[in-house]
């Protein structure tokens, strides 16, 4: 089970008092599930789906920090100085997920007082995730940052039990915009990868074929 799986770490009786306080929203991609800028008056857990977090460069272009799958609960860190959220986060496909009122999650903190534990491990595995991702991104060439990802994004689909060739449904540009890489090289990179036999492409999702293969390229340094 990955460390960010939030609801499947909790017991059955924890699940269920969490989701009675819960009202539930059936996203589309591309529907935001809040936006910088907006109230942060509620915590979320991803209940089907994958949305994506990330924040606008002074460029214009969208910054990737991470994805979101099942399981998953965002929108814990409380506003600073009542300015607003300080990302987006955003459905990257069909997408359900369960909204908790903050001062009802408050509560259900108090009264299940494993949980803040468990949220304090899920926030400190996503900063540890950001830390690693800043250290490849000064140090590691286009191949090994994209690699990477794919193999955390493998170990992520399929450690909670799911079918290992499950397919990654990842566009070229959502690689381009968490890697910081051009999309075209994104798109030779990959092609490159599925002529050597450690990936396939098909309806922008993408197989893991040969993953000890990938994890060799993102050893790889300049």
């Amino acid at each position: 089970m990955p460390t960010t799986d939030f609801l499947g770490q909790l017991d059955a009786a924890a699940r269920s008092a969490l989701l009675a306080e819960a009202s539930r929203q059936c996203l589309r991609k591309g529907n935001f599930v809040f936006r910088a800028g907006d109230p942060g008056d509620a915590v979320f857990v991803l209940l089907a789906g994958r949305v994506k977090t990330y924040k606008i460069a002074p460029s214009g272009r969208e910054v990737i920090l991470w994805f979101g799958f099942p399981g998953e609960v965002f929108g814990l860190v409380e506003t600073p100085h009542h300015r607003g959220r300080m990302v987006n986060v955003e459905a990257c496909e069909k997408t359900e997920i369960a909204e908790v009122p903050l001062a009802r999650f408050r509560e259900f903190l108090v009264t299940h007082p494993e949980v803040p534990q468990l949220c304090i491990r899920i926030v400190a595995s996503r900063l540890g995730m950001l830390a690693n991702r800043l250290v490849y991104l000064m140090a590691d060439n286009a191949e090994a940052r994209i690699a990477k990802l794919l193999v955390d994004l493998a170990a992520r689909y399929h450690d909670a039990g799911d079918d290992a060739d499950q397919p990654i449904g990842l566009t070229h540009q959502e690689i381009a915009d968490i890697t910081g890489v051009q999309r075209q090289t994104v798109t030779r990179i990959l092609g490159r990868f599925a002529e050597r036999g450690a990936l396939s492409m098909r309806y922008r999702k993408i197989s893991i074929r040969d993953l000890e293969l990938l994890t060799r390229y993102a050893a790889r340094h300049p």
